[in-house]
């Protein structure tokens, strides 16, 4: 495959399209983590989003993450308007600080990097996000304070650092593959 190629924007659309759908398809093998609080469920979803993130650009990521989320929260039983809106603050910070931070270059000091600053920030963006949205769902100020700090910020954290960790090692494992096809240097 030439450069040309690699770049048009219909591979470009294919490959964001992929990897969108395997996000789908991912999605559906969750498991919790927490068993006091089993809404709170682990998945690798977010893996083939941070992966397009890296590829292309923070915007490639944020568009294949608007897809599976909306597919995920209206048509297989998600919730709803809010379930989105959450999944895009949350999966939406990770892949926009993986996209930002290996824009010109990945390799494995910036995908790490990127990791350890999207596990950072996504966890901070769902402590308001986490008050602003429970309450919709009918849950009250004082049971988001009792879950906060022992349940939704450590669940923040393990799963976007698990989902950053396995990106990394996945975009590790295939970069020889993409660099032979040209979709990076």
């Amino acid at each position: 495959m030439s450069t040309k190629n690699a770049k048009s924007p219909i591979l470009r659309l294919c490959v964001m399209a992929m990897l969108a759908a395997l996000a789908i398809v991912i999605g559906f093998f969750k498991f919790p983590i927490f068993p006091a609080v089993p809404h709170l469920q682990m998945d690798f979803a977010n893996v083939p989003i941070l992966i397009a993130a890296t590829l292309f650009v923070p915007l490639a990521g944020l568009s294949a993450l608007s897809v599976m989320a909306a597919i995920q929260a209206f048509m297989l039983g998600g919730n709803g308007w809010i379930g989105f809106t959450m999944h895009l603050a949350a999966s939406g910070t990770l892949a926009l600080v993986f996209g930002l931070i290996c824009r010109h270059k990945s390799d494995t000091r910036r995908l790490i990097t990127a990791s350890v600053a999207g596990t950072i920030l996504q966890t901070l963006v769902m402590i308001p996000m986490s008050y602003v949205f429970y309450p919709l769902f009918g849950m009250p100020t004082a049971a988001v304070d009792a879950i906060l700090f022992p349940y939704i910020i450590p669940f923040n954290l393990i799963k976007s650092a698990g989902n950053a960790v396995l990106a990394v090692v996945i975009f590790s494992a295939l970069r020889p593959f993409l660099k032979k096809v040209n979709l990076i240097k």
